[in-house]
């Protein structure tokens, strides 16, 4: 009997040994769990902020898996949101942060982007935050230039030529011209600071002086500065090619004239000279008359300009010629008086 009651005894403590190592066993052990990313906010509005500022905001990431989780990426769909992580590899129940930095210089209005997490979750392995900001709308000069190049072809050594340039304020602010940076051979005539209203345009003239540049390629540029805060100095490129000046050259045809006072109409008679100048230079002709009084040029100067051919008309005046003229023919003449421009350096 004593044998029996030990037995009992034993069997009970080995039950009571088995069943105490099952149930600390379930309570010590965990569940097997893969990394779960979580964020604290899944979507940001930085709400309206003045342009050119950079709203920030700290998104913490957890890790309620049990194994570690691990961010292989981060990134923005806009370059003006920069996003950074602090740990790529985060514990199971512990966090990281994440910093996101709005840049809105050059925004206005309602920016929504997004920020692309991608990590070892087998759940979500690609995590989406949803960013907005309102930039507030800032009075600015938006400048615009139609032509950025100006080609002056072929121009011969000395010449000098005015290059036109359109300028435009599209913008709701004032445009200021402040500096403008020239080559040796290139002047302009306007003030500065020169101001340009919103919605108006200006013509800058330049003035381009080829008197002392090599003959060749000419490859020079102007470069304006200015206020506007996306575009503050932009460069206009001139081109040409420079030769030889050609001496001027004048012709005159016909080389004379002959009136006919029987023939001509009652009140008198008109003939013309065409006037060439084939040369580079203007030709000045300061003074135009005849040797008598009954002949009459109907122009008493002119300029001549380059490559250019002028009409000039005399008068034969019957009444007065009928009266002076003792002989059957008789000669007369037209006088034409150059001025040739003589330049003193010192």
């Amino acid at each position: 009997m004593h044998k029996k009651i030990i037995i009992f005894f034993i069997i009970i403590v080995i039950i009571i040994v088995a069943g105490f190592m099952v149930i600390s066993g379930n309570f010590s052990s965990k569940p097997e769990r893969p990394p779960q990313i979580s964020i604290s906010e899944e979507e940001w509005d930085f709400g309206k902020v003045k342009p050119g500022t950079q709203p920030q905001h700290k998104f913490i990431i957890t890790n309620k898996g049990n194994e570690d989780l691990i961010i292989e990426r981060v990134w923005a769909s806009c370059g003006c949101v920069q996003v950074s992580i602090f740990d790529n590899r985060i514990l199971p129940g512990k966090s990281a942060d994440l910093q996101a930095i709005f840049n809105t210089a050059g925004y206005v209005g309602m920016l929504e982007k997004i920020i692309y997490i991608k990590s070892n979750d087998p759940e979500e392995p690609e995590k989406k935050i949803k960013v907005k900001v309102d930039v507030e709308h800032q009075f600015k000069p938006k400048i615009n230039t139609p032509a950025t190049e100006w080609n002056m072809g072929l121009i011969s050594q000395g010449d000098i030529l005015n290059l036109s340039f359109t300028i435009e304020n599209q913008g709701d602010a004032d445009l200021i011209i402040d500096k403008i940076d020239t080559y040796e051979h290139i002047q302009y005539d306007n003030a500065l600071p020169l101001k340009i209203l919103p919605k108006e345009k200006f013509e800058l003239i330049f003035i381009y002086n080829s008197t002392n540049h090599k003959l060749g390629d000419v490859k020079e540029a102007v470069r304006i500065y200015c206020n506007d805060p996306i575009t503050e100095s932009f460069v206009i490129r001139i081109s040409g090619y420079i030769k030889e000046k050609e001496a001027p050259e004048i012709s005159i045809s016909p080389t004379g004239a002959i009136f006919d006072l029987v023939a001509d109409s009652e009140a008198g008679a008109i003939d013309k000279f065409v006037l060439k100048n084939s040369g580079d230079d203007t030709i000045k002709i300061t003074s135009i008359r005849t040797s008598i009084p009954y002949i009459v040029p109907l122009r008493s100067k002119l300029d001549l300009n380059s490559k250019s051919e002028e009409e000039l008309n005399i008068i034969l005046l019957k009444d007065k010629a009928t009266g002076q003229i003792k002989e059957d023919r008789t000669e007369e003449y037209l006088y034409l008086t150059f001025a040739i421009p003589i330049k003193i350096s010192k």
